[in-house]
């Protein structure tokens, strides 16, 4: 699939663009099946270390994980930092679809961007609820001149009930990062998020995501955006990948380079994920080294750059 022009115009003048169906259900499958690994590996470790009294494997991939959570506070962000790449994963943001969508944006040359995320939004979870911000805000500094795409795929039907994102229309257009704020400053302590308060925020129209299993949400770095609360039964997974040319700083170097996934020079290039895929970047991030293994303790270098008073 690739975009129309007006779809191009879309993304560009209002900073996102919602592509509905654009992965069939079957292609997703093989993630779903993945992250059902990794929650049974939770389980598996937790049950073992005597942190819960059932592994509630009967559960499926929609309550597992809430299951856990509920026996084990914290079980999501666990799920949420795992920080290692599965490969069907990796063959999803590299799949052909996806790049020759990227490509349009950003030009042949391509590469990955380190931070990519898995998102286990479990019901009435305020660690799972992500306020206002701008991806480039958790960068280093002068990584808002990369133009860096990002697309959020939602695992569920997503909509204003369990937690989708709004986007604020034109927001990026001023090329600023705003003032942002780390949200433990505000009285949630266990937070990792920044926020940009309403009073900082740029007048435009907030949209709602809603969207169908199998879209795909292309958003600007420098859009504000936010996930909000998921007041159903069910968990709101998602995942987010990024891309940007090679040769531009990602904002991320002194943690984990990008990792190349496409270029003019090599027609036939396959992307080696094998040592890329092994590095975590939300631990190695990490000022604070959480000792225990259970530890969903989150910090890194974002949370000093916007404690300083930066703008």
């Amino acid at each position: 699939m690739r975009l129309t022009d007006l779809q191009l115009r879309r993304f560009h003048d209002d900073g996102f663009l919602i592509v509905r169906d654009f992965f069939p259900r079957e292609q997703l499958q093989p993630v779903i099946e993945w992250i059902n690994g990794v929650v049974d590996d939770l389980a598996e470790r937790l049950y073992a270390a005597g942190k819960i009294r059932d592994k509630h494997a009967g559960e499926g991939f929609y309550t597992r994980l809430t299951r856990l959570e509920e026996e084990f506070p914290g079980a999501a962000v666990l799920v949420h930092i795992c920080g290692v790449l599965g490969q069907p994963l990796a063959d999803l943001w590299g799949s052909r679809e996806l790049l020759d969508v990227i490509e349009q944006i950003l030009g042949p040359e391509i590469a990955g961007h380190p931070v990519w995320n898995l998102r286990s939004k479990t019901p009435l979870n305020p660690l799972a609820t992500v306020p206002w911000h701008q991806d480039t805000a958790y960068l280093a500094p002068g990584a808002e001149r990369t133009l860096q795409p990002t697309a959020w795929i939602p695992l569920i039907d997503a909509d204003g009930v369990n937690g989708t994102l709004q986007v604020l229309r034109g927001g990026h257009r001023s090329g600023h990062v705003f003032r942002h704020r780390p949200e433990r400053t505000k009285g949630h302590q266990k937070s990792w998020y920044l926020c940009i308060a309403e009073e900082d925020l740029p007048e435009g129209e907030v949209v709602t995501c809603e969207m169908p299993m199998g879209s795909l949400l292309l958003i600007n770095q420098l859009i504000p955006h936010r996930s909000t609360e998921n007041f159903s039964d069910k968990i709101r997974w998602s995942v987010d990948l990024r891309w940007q040319r090679p040769d531009e700083p990602s904002g991320f170097d002194k943690v984990k380079e990008c990792i190349l996934m496409r270029t003019s020079r090599d027609p036939e290039y396959r992307i080696d994920w094998t040592a890329w895929a092994r590095k975590n970047r939300i631990a190695d991030a990490m000022d604070q080294k959480p000792v225990d293994p259970f530890d969903a303790t989150v910090t890194g270098p974002w949370l000093y750059r916007w404690a300083s008073g930066e703008v």
